[in-house]
């Protein structure tokens, strides 16, 4: 993953309270990521902050389009995404991560890299089927091609054959009486 400074909070020295945080997610913030999913994006990002004496509580709101391939036709789609995701930052010995809500940065730490987790919301912000909204927005020729190979069956009782089967019955053998 390539270094993404933007998305770099910094946090030393802010008073207590509530701060806010603007960020768009584009092409250019999934392409730094080797395996994304998500190719090309217009997405706006706001994170409210609230400082705490121990701790800092941060709230992420995306929202926007995402171009993915439609997996009825194949073809490129804008979806719509939207998340409300909540990130619990505390200070502790050293940098880690507890789980997924919960991020502990040590004393050496001046700014909290929000990149992977904008990363990560995106992602689990996608419907688990990326189709068009319905099908007459599909690509038609692709629909058509489908159809012409599509193998009707219409017999539902695919277990028929299996209900005439008849087994034999056979003594154990010297193995299964061990057991």
């Amino acid at each position: 993953m390539k270094a993404l400074r933007e998305y770099h909070i910094p946090f030393l020295g802010l008073k207590p309270g509530l701060h806010e945080y603007r960020f768009q997610l584009t092409k250019t913030f999934f392409e730094a990521f080797e395996y994304s999913e998500i190719s090309n994006a217009e997405i706006e990002v706001e994170v409210t902050l609230e400082k705490q004496s121990t701790l800092m509580v941060l709230d992420f709101q995306l929202g926007g389009n995402v171009e993915l391939l439609c997996d009825r036709c194949g073809d490129a789609y804008l979806q719509p995404i939207s998340s409300n995701d909540k990130l619990i930052v505390k200070f502790g010995d050293e940098t880690g991560s507890t789980d997924d809500e919960i991020l502990v940065l040590g004393p050496s730490e001046n700014t909290v890299d929000v990149s992977q987790y904008l990363y990560e919301y995106a992602h689990l912000a996608l419907p688990a089927r990326h189709v068009h909204a319905t099908e007459e927005e599909c690509n038609q020729e692709v629909l058509a091609a489908f159809k012409k190979y599509t193998v009707e069956n219409d017999n539902r009782d695919d277990w028929a054959a299996l209900k005439n089967l008849h087994f034999e019955e056979h003594e154990p053998l010297e193995d299964d009486e061990e057991e």
